[in-house]
């Protein structure tokens, strides 16, 4: 984690072109500081004692997502964040540690995890609150997430792979029929145009290669640019010249591929695979049911950001908005993954008090 911190910083430098003072490098080498305390937070605060206060926890985020509608600042066209003066908080990311805690709460109460119909719905209507807050931003992306994060915990809570795969079926079911309603049926849908256009370019980016297409296929050019050992930090052409809006934030992986190339990209995903490995190492070892199921949505919430964050670059994932761990400007995005790594650690050394 602290060396994919560290390379964020030359990375959002190279994305802004120092912009002038070098203010957003300066900005992140701040924020990476303050993840460290946020780190040493999540490690010292028993992950039992959050689980505990997670339904205070899911009251406090469900207020902040309802101001941030009211009161929220508005950049690009989504209101997603509450201006706090020194800061500007996001709740819709505090929301991914919540829902992750509460989970935990709902799941490690119950004698045997939920299977049935009925059951999963109880489960997972605790999640439609904030996501139609969250989606109201507008966010999908971060919807998505929680949608992930809960079947994650689901999973390792102890419901079966075959439930699992089923839901995952049903889901995708669901969403086709809503699709071929809205199509055919003109049924509205909870999403702004633009975002449905956005979902729908992965499946032909060249059919409008100068408006919701665009992003994905200057992202692809600068990719396939860097080649095998890329043009170094700073020398990316794609990214210099601002071929590739919001470079700095979801579009990161760009720079990577077009700046450091096939063989370091791969070192960087390599980090990114010791983080899950580690979050899997934990859940699997922890002594206790709700320390599996912290770790496990901790682990489903970083799988899933990843693989839909650079496959979205790539081309291969619909284009959602969601960051990049570690790597991505953004606040509280930043603390909330430091904070997540914080309490998977609380979870692996858990079970080593006994030597102490």
């Amino acid at each position: 984690m602290l060396l994919l911190d560290i390379l964020s910083i030359p990375l959002i430098d190279s994305a802004t072109h120092g912009s002038g003072d070098h203010y957003y490098a300066k900005k992140q080498a701040a924020l990476v500081a303050v993840s460290l305390v946020v780190l040493f937070l999540g490690t010292a605060i028993d992950h039992r004692d959050l689980v505990e206060m997670s339904p205070w926890l899911y009251g406090l985020n469900g207020v902040l997502l309802v101001l941030v509608l009211l009161v929220g600042r508005t950049v690009g066209g989504s209101t997603r964040w509450l201006s706090l003066g020194f800061f500007d908080l996001q709740p819709s990311e505090t929301a991914k540690i919540v829902m992750i805690l509460f989970c935990a709460k709902i799941l490690g109460r119950m004698e045997e995890p939920p299977n049935g119909i009925f059951a999963l719905g109880a489960y997972y209507a605790w999640a439609v609150v904030p996501m139609l807050l969250i989606m109201r931003q507008p966010d999908l992306g971060t919807a998505m997430v929680l949608v992930a994060l809960c079947t994650g915990a689901l999973y390792f809570s102890g419901t079966s792979g075959k439930t699992i795969a089923k839901l995952a079926l049903a889901g995708v079911l669901a969403i086709a029929i809503v699709l071929c309603l809205h199509f055919y049926a003109g049924m509205p849908l909870p999403l702004e145009d633009y975002q449905l256009k956005r979902l729908l370019t992965l499946f032909n980016p060249n059919a409008d290669p100068l408006g919701t297409g665009y992003q994905v296929l200057q992202s692809k050019i600068a990719i396939g640019s860097g080649s095998v050992w890329g043009k170094g930090l700073g020398q990316g052409t794609q990214n210099r010249l601002d071929f590739i809006p919001e470079q700095h934030t979801d579009f990161i992986f760009s720079v990577v591929g077009e700046e450091l190339g096939f063989v370091r990209g791969l070192g960087v995903l390599a980090l990114y695979f010791l983080i899950c490995y580690r979050c899997l190492i934990a859940a699997v070892t922890s002594t206790d049911r709700v320390g599996t199921i912290v770790a496990g949505g901790v682990l489903s919430m970083f799988v899933f950001q990843l693989a839909v964050n650079i496959g979205m670059t790539m081309g291969i994932m619909p284009v959602t908005g969601i960051p990049l761990p570690f790597l991505s400007h953004g606040g509280t995005a930043l603390l909330t993954n430091s904070f997540a790594v914080g309490m998977v650690l609380n979870v692996g050394w858990q079970k080593h008090k006994i030597l102490f």
